[in-house]
């Protein structure tokens, strides 16, 4: 199937739409090249070309630029701000706490306990958890509990499953699926004690682990598959894998930092059935702000130690951070999860985001255009229909890429990362509406 390409005038031509609509974003953008990297964004998944949009005001599930222009978010911060921009409980909390105890407080105190209180009551695998400041600190430190508590060293992780950027796990992630680390200043040698394996192949698992026997410590994913479920798993692949990394005697990780609380309240292990050894929690347990964790059971759990040889418990881990449950993070926290236990909405982000899949459907079809949509609960994922081999793979990011970029000159535009959206539990039946007229001036830029 031949990937749709722009020609060079009309590609300019896009761009210059977006520069007449985007003038301050251009000049903030020019003053921010200055002095961060990569091209004055914070994180390489904001920048887009020729320049990210500046953000003036967040409200709700409405963002509102530096040049005036609005904005229906379905990034929502990769899924963070789950309850919409400034949401009045969390902020509510967050000011509450910082009046009592100011910006930080790196000594004990009531909050981190009721925050873990409430996932505990969530996450029934989770006996004992260690807080940490985000998703790539969880999923380094889950692989290290598992090392320390099982004295191996291998770790199996899934082709294309993203664990953030840690030297740990990042092996794939950012050339998913084609078996190379697309970047530098990691050895090619950091990898002796990383296994990599294609998703949905139980018998491929089960040969390593015999291939390896006695020298796995842990198999890690994202259980609802890569993304979280833009490559699906296959029904069952999960069930399998905890069977046999029981008969292993193998850890099984569940990275939840991408699904914790916006698939249920239980997480993915929850809509599954399948009970984890290990969890990795981040981004929205922290109601929007700076979070990770990792939980399991308690014999698992008993490796992270105290740094005191009189201790109960004295090492042999020593995770440390002066930042971990910061209280802020831990107020946001609790107030978050209170609103999800009384509201409807994740069944409402889950609704959404099937109605924006299926309108998207419809506007390729009436466009005839090979674009296909589907939703994972929460997730919004679409792009080009078929299979295209690693070969092709920057060719799909760049048609990836212009839609990203032809979204925003919609009136209102709106925001998503390439082929996915994390829609919030906040969105209305209107801003579907609005953001499927995106999808439709997008689309058009190819006809």
């Amino acid at each position: 199937m031949s990937i749709p390409k722009l020609s060079n005038e009309k590609y300019l031509e896009v761009v210059a739409a977006y520069e007449k609509k985007t003038p301050r974003s251009r000049k903030l953008n020019e003053e921010s090249r200055k002095c961060i990297v990569p091209m004055g964004a914070p994180g390489y998944t904001i920048w887009h070309r020729p320049y990210p949009i500046f953000i003036d005001k967040a409200q709700g599930s409405h963002l509102y630029d530096v040049d005036g222009n609005e904005y229906i978010d379905l990034f929502n911060d990769q899924g963070i701000s789950y309850l919409g921009h400034k949401s009045p409980p969390i902020s509510k909390a967050i000011v509450k706490t910082l009046n009592r105890y100011g910006s930080h407080l790196a000594l004990c105190e009531e909050l981190a306990t009721k925050w873990a209180e409430k996932i505990k009551k969530h996450y029934p695998s989770i006996k004992l958890i260690k807080i940490v400041n985000s998703g790539t600190e969880a999923t380094e430190l889950a692989c290290q509990i598992a090392r320390a508590f099982t004295a191996r060293t291998k770790i199996i992780k899934f082709a294309g499953h993203h664990h953030g950027w840690n030297g740990v796990l990042s092996y794939d992630a950012l050339a998913a699926g084609s078996g190379t680390f697309f970047t530098k200043g990691i050895p090619e040698n950091h990898w002796d004690n990383l296994v990599t394996l294609p998703p949905n192949n139980i018998g491929i698992v089960e040969i390593t682990l015999q291939e390896n026997k006695n020298q796995v410590a842990a198999v890690v994913l994202e259980p609802l598959g890569a993304a979280s479920g833009g490559t699906r798993l296959i029904e069952g692949f999960q069930k399998q894998l905890r069977e046999l990394t029981t008969k292993y005697n193998v850890l099984l990780i569940f990275d939840e930092v991408a699904t914790c609380f916006k698939v249920a309240l239980g997480g993915a292990q929850q809509v599954l059935g399948i009970t984890p050894d290990l969890t990795c929690l981040g981004k929205t347990a922290g109601g929007g702000l700076p979070i990770g964790a990792v939980g399991g059971r308690e014999d698992v759990m008993s490796v992270v130690g105290a740094l005191d040889p009189r201790a109960e418990h004295f090492g042999p881990l020593f995770p440390m951070g002066s930042f971990c449950a910061h209280p802020l993070a831990m107020a946001a926290g609790i107030a978050f999860i209170d609103e999800l236990e009384k509201g409807d909405y994740i069944a409402n982000s889950i609704a959404s985001a099937a109605g924006l899949a299926g309108g998207i459907n419809d506007i390729a079809a009436r466009l005839k255009m090979n674009i296909q949509a589907h939703s994972t609960y929460s997730f919004l994922h679409f792009g080009l229909t078929g299979t295209f081999d690693m070969s092709q793979a920057l060719e799909v990011l760049e048609f990836d890429l212009m839609i990203r970029l032809a979204l925003l000159l919609g009136n209102p535009g709106a925001v998503a990362l390439p082929g996915l959206g994390c829609i919030s539990g906040i969105m209305t039946k209107k801003d579907i509406q609005k953001s499927l007229a995106a999808f439709e001036k997008a689309f058009s830029i190819y006809k």
